[in-house]
């Protein structure tokens, strides 16, 4: 052996997968995080993320508990001094999860901006009808003052001619 207790391997071979899961917790948390400070007048997100923010340091730092809600920092900065192996790994998947979401969110934009293009094409539209009915509506107004004003003088013609 090299020097290591049962319990250190022991660790070593769940070592790797619980940082790995736990990564992962700590990706999906961070992403919920995120969409629930995003502001959805302007679309941007409020806060930039803590993705990097003390993850691999060597040492676990006091009071994480009160600020992030939880422990799973804390534990994260344990096991990241373990081996940095698993980081450019994870970075990786991290770069390709967001990779995916940016494609998502730019295929999302499209087709809310062809939306927006349909219905401003839609009001364009509207409008010119809109146009059309008031200029019909001018025509019959004037046509209807014009028939009232032969209704009066046929009215006159016809009460002359009864004297």
């Amino acid at each position: 052996m090299d020097g290591k207790s049962l319990d250190e391997l022991d660790d070593d071979d769940g070592g790797e997968k619980d940082r790995r899961e736990e990564e992962e917790l700590v990706q999906a948390n961070t992403f919920q995080n995120e969409s629930m400070t995003a502001d959805p007048a302007t679309g941007y997100l409020l806060e930039t993320p803590r993705s990097g923010s003390g993850r691999y340091k060597s040492f676990p730092q006091m009071g994480l508990e009160e600020d992030t809600g939880g422990n799973s920092r804390q534990r994260h900065n344990r096991h990241g001094r373990d081996g940095g192996a698993s980081a450019p790994g994870s970075l990786e998947k991290r770069i390709e999860d967001l990779e995916r979401e940016l494609a998502r969110e730019r295929q999302e934009n499209a087709r809310l901006l062809k939306a927006y293009q349909d219905k401003d094409d839609l009001i364009g539209k509207l409008k010119e009808e809109i146009d059309l009915l008031n200029q019909d509506l001018d025509d019959i107004e004037d046509e209807n003052e014009q028939l009232k004003q032969e209704n009066k003088t046929l009215l006159k013609v016809v009460g002359q001619l009864t004297r």
